[in-house]
């Protein structure tokens, strides 16, 4: 395994459980302090969401470490997750501010002390920073080379090691991942989840012929995610009357 993925397994390891325990610990604080001051259940809980989502990011990147340092390929994977995971969180945060402010405006929902500038994203400025390092030094030439690693070469009688090419990557596969982070009325994450399901079912069917299975499993997770997210707040917001006048 390259030596700067086992630099980066080490770096996961710590900085998962703190990019759980700092979104929990700060936006826990000012879910509380918006509840003392009377804020509605249809604000409360998207913000719960929040933490919830960021909990699953710390687990993955964790996760991702730990697959690293055993030099499993789905170490890799899972730290590809979090690296695409933290664009869709923060397009999740931003968008999320953007409803409650506006349902705040018209009356629809009640957040007291709206001015005041609550921390519902700390730190995600550095975490996405890092997600993009993730994502180079991932892709990176022999980082990839040793994600796709496959049985030993054959050697032929005359005793010279016939060369064999790793299998290319699954165009539906990284349609799905791009498709997870295009934030257009959701339909890319509906595009996103479909291609990546597909993408699964062609891959696992074609017995080691066709490759990408981390991006069609990175665009299903970030899809999912962000899909379960976008219908739970509308639920929530429907079921507690926030859009009646």
């Amino acid at each position: 395994m390259p030596s700067q993925l086992k630099k980066l397994a080490y770096v996961n390891i710590v900085l998962g459980p703190l990019v759980a325990l700092l979104n929990l610990v700060v936006i826990g604080k000012s879910i509380s302090r918006l509840a003392n001051l009377g804020a509605s259940n249809g604000v409360l809980f998207p913000l719960g969401l929040i933490i919830v989502l960021f909990c699953l990011l710390g687990a993955v990147l964790f996760l991702g470490g730990v697959g690293l340092l055993k030099e499993q390929r789905w170490g890799r994977t899972c730290s590809l997750v979090f690296a695409f995971g933290s664009f869709a969180a923060l397009f999740l945060v931003s968008v999320t501010a953007r409803i409650m402010s506006n349902l705040s405006e018209i009356g629809a929902v009640s957040i007291p002390g709206l001015q005041q500038q609550e921390n519902f994203s700390i730190g995600i400025g550095i975490f996405t920073l890092y997600a993009i390092l993730l994502i180079v030094m991932l892709m990176l030439p022999d980082a990839r080379a040793w994600s796709r690693r496959t049985e030993p070469a054959p050697i032929a009688s005359s005793g010279t090691v016939i060369p064999t090419s790793p299998p290319p990557a699954s165009g539906l596969a990284i349609g799905s991942l791009v498709s997870s982070l295009i934030p257009f009325l959701l339909l890319g994450q509906i595009t996103g989840l479909i291609l990546g399901i597909i993408a699964l079912r062609k891959i696992k069917q074609s017995q080691g012929a066709v490759g990408g299975k981390g991006f069609a499993i990175a665009g299903v997770t970030i899809s999912g995610l962000i899909l379960l997210f976008m219908i739970g707040v509308l639920v929530l917001l429907i079921t507690t009357g926030a859009f009646r006048k």
